[in-house]
């Protein structure tokens, strides 16, 4: 999804700033379209771009690049568990969360933007050769 999710949001902010420079309708729809196309066109740059390092990583004799991704994911649902079913059937709820509140908010975003390339990137390398076809 990226960044496109935040494209009405975007064009909705942007309107009026056009509305006062480019009183013409018709050419105010234009720039709007035009941009919209710009930004579309980017996030599927950055998304083969992705898709791209990740097939790089998977092809890799590393082990340590072969695996980071699938390591990252396993961590990931291994704390989901721990915080969600293993500390409150123990009783530690109140303690994980409130270790879980000092967390940097500058970490928890890292993590956050990481794990949502990865996984915009894993959807980009399977749906985009369904829609573009077979090469030949």
């Amino acid at each position: 999804m990226g960044f496109l999710a935040l494209l009405p949001a975007l064009l909705g902010a942007v309107g009026p700033i056009l509305a006062r420079v480019l009183p013409d309708e018709g050419q105010r729809l234009q720039v709007q379209l035009d941009l919209q196309k710009a930004l579309i066109d980017q996030q599927g740059d950055l998304s083969r771009a992705m898709a791209e390092v990740m097939k790089a990583d998977a092809g890799s004799e590393s082990p340590l690049a072969r695996n980071a991704r699938p390591i990252t994911v396993l961590w990931a649902l291994a704390m989901i568990t721990w915080v969600g079913v293993v500390a409150p059937m123990l009783g530690l709820q109140v303690e994980v969360v409130t270790a879980l509140k000092g967390v940097p908010a500058e970490l928890w975003s890292l993590l956050t933007v990481g794990i949502g390339a990865y996984m915009l990137a894993r959807s980009v390398d399977k749906i985009v050769p369904q829609m573009v076809g077979p090469k030949g």
